[in-house]
């Protein structure tokens, strides 16, 4: 095993944007397909069904002074309210009345793509999102839309008022940001060709085994190893097969680590 520091120059930082389909058949869903068990509570959500009979859009109206048999929509703004304000008695900017089109989770990787999220309703209108987040709240960017704001970490989004929703296309892709860390390490020509290996020493006398190992030695890299200062393993890379080394050649090896 041998050691080598590396320069800050052999570090580079990469994140790239996967965006893909959020939904069974493509990137939309019509909330007019089969309804189903929302798994939560049928009487304040309704389930919409992809066409490989899961979840793909919740949908919910919420008023925050809703009385008597209408509480159960008092409820969900007071949910809401809690997620993304923290308070479940505080005011939401969409106001006191609103729909709420939540995808399922299990649709979008880390978030729902924003330019992308879009809904088309004959009774509302079509929505989609600003060209621009408006802040953070405790559930993430905040983008504000056509009577619309929309959590696309959450994927969530707060339509103004109580609309007639049930005939709607929602449209939307599902995001992941991938962060890449990569280590390029490098073996210079003098470097890496012995090995503290056992088999290099000959047990009887504890010299080199073969002469050859001391005027033209030559390894095999099968692995890569990161350490910090403190000699703590951090990471392990594998190598596809053995990469010979000796004194005629050099290698750059890139690790890259996804995280």
């Amino acid at each position: 095993m041998s050691f080598k520091r590396l320069e800050p120059e052999d570090f580079l930082l990469s994140t790239d944007a996967i965006v893909a389909p959020a939904f069974a058949n493509g990137s939309s869903t019509n909330t007019a397909a089969t309804e189903g068990n929302s798994g939560v509570s049928a009487e304040y959500y309704t389930a919409y069904l992809g066409s490989d009979n899961r979840p793909e859009v919740f949908v919910a109206t919420a008023d925050k002074n809703a009385t008597g048999t209408s509480i159960g929509e008092q409820v969900v703004y007071k949910q809401f309210a809690n997620i993304i304000q923290g308070d479940a008695e505080s005011n939401l900017p969409i106001g006191d009345t609103f729909t709420a089109i939540v995808v399922d989770r299990q649709r979008f990787k880390q978030s729902i793509f924003p330019p992308t999220f879009a809904i088309d309703n004959a009774n509302y209108g079509p929505l989609a999102t600003g060209s621009a987040d408006v802040g953070f709240t405790n559930a993430g960017r905040v983008y504000s839309g056509s009577n619309m704001y929309l959590y696309p970490d959450i994927g969530t989004a707060l339509l103004d008022g109580t609309p007639a929703y049930s005939t709607g296309l929602v449209t939307c892709d599902s995001e992941e940001v991938l962060t890449s860390n990569f280590v390029f390490v490098r073996a210079r020509n003098a470097e890496f060709n012995y090995s503290q290996n056992p088999t290099f020493i000959d047990s009887t006398t504890g010299g080199v085994r073969f002469t050859d190992f001391i005027t033209a030695p030559q390894t095999f890299i099968t692995t890569i190893g990161l350490y910090n200062d403190n000699g703590d393993l951090l990471a392990v890379a594998k190598l596809s097969k053995p990469l010979k080394k000796d004194f005629t050649k050099e290698a750059l090896i890139r690790v890259k680590l996804d995280f």
